[in-house]
């Protein structure tokens, strides 16, 4: 007797494999094999017997496999960039349909750089305040983290954003100067040029090393050095405050210091040194269709940046932006 034909699944009809495309794409994010494995809990022979069908299929060199770390080929390349097009599309639908039906909710889970307390707690407070049925998760770090390696939805950044393959929202950039207080210019001269820092008492935050802002040359072609600081913080809330207490010279972002300029409680030094301005910026994973919970944050988030931050009092002193 004759058997019936079996219907063709839908891999057959594609000619590839979808679960191998995605395991691909894990893979080519990790670089590595065996981290893509234990992060899926996957065999890694099983892993490397469908990568190696996945070629046969296309027929195509996806991964270079030499040395610590898995490369992508010019055809792995493009491969990778429909694969992430398919999950998006899929993490889209799921989202649209949890977003229709229901409130905000869940957990939330953020880190964020030092230095970015003035505006990202109040926009916290304010995303608390109206949408008490989300858990915030918050971690405050000077380190870099990826957030395609690491268990948050949304990371906040100063400085480079150090993996480019992630969704990426910018935020107002925030321009710089440099201050002192009144007690702390008695009887000392105020530098005229950048380079007559290093001579000054400094309050330096390790960001503004890592982006060359305290190496100074006092003349064209002579080498350049750093200044030494009396202070090296992660956080320009404490920045402000040593600043204010007259331990010495700091960069800081004007917007933090408009209020004590104008009650005079801080000196704005060398107005003609164009500074690189501050540029926060947030990752994220998903790109087409965000999470209700993070797109919501981040337009919180934003909002805070455009309104000016919230500084805390010191000793005594009113709160001011």
């Amino acid at each position: 007797m004759r058997r019936a034909a079996s219907k063709p699944s839908a891999n057959d009809q594609l000619g590839v494999d979808v679960n191998s495309m995605l395991l691909f794409y894990e893979v080519a994010n990790f670089g590595s094999i065996n981290q893509a494995a234990s992060h899926l809990k996957v065999p890694k022979a099983t892993i490397s017997r469908k990568l190696r069908r996945l070629e046969q299929d296309v027929g195509a060199v996806l991964l270079k496999r030499g040395g610590q770390k898995l490369s992508l080929t010019d055809s792995g390349e493009l491969l990778y960039g429909h694969c992430r097009r398919v999950l998006l599309e899929v993490q889209g639908a799921r989202t649209a349909l949890a977003d229709a039906q229901s409130e905000l909710s869940g957990t939330l889970r953020i880190a964020t750089a030092f230095g970015l307390g003035p505006w990202v707690l109040p926009a916290l407070a304010t995303f608390a305040l109206k949408y008490p049925r989300v858990e915030l998760v918050v971690d405050e770090t000077n380190r870099w983290v990826d957030i395609s390696e690491e268990h948050y939805d949304l990371v906040i950044h100063l400085g480079q954003i150090r993996n480019q393959r992630v969704p990426v929202r910018r935020f107002a950039k925030l321009a710089r100067g440099v201050y002192a207080s009144p007690s702390h210019l008695v009887g000392k001269r105020r530098p005229q040029a950048p380079y007559e820092l290093r001579d000054h008492s400094c309050i330096i935050l390790q960001q503004q090393i890592d982006d060359g802002l305290w190496r100074f040359s006092d003349a064209p072609g002579r080498a350049a050095s750093s200044a030494t600081p009396h202070a090296r913080v992660s956080d320009i809330v404490v920045a402000r405050e040593l600043t204010l207490r007259g331990v010495g010279f700091s960069i800081l972002p004007e917007a933090i210091c408009r209020r004590d300029l104008e009650e005079g409680r801080l000196v704005r030094v060398l107005d003609d040194w164009r500074i690189p301005p501050l540029v926060p910026a947030a990752t994220f994973l998903e790109h087409r269709y965000i999470p209700l919970t993070v797109r919501t944050f981040l337009d919180t988030l934003a909002a805070q940046f455009s309104a000016g931050p919230a500084v805390a009092s010191v000793a005594g002193m009113p709160v001011g932006i």
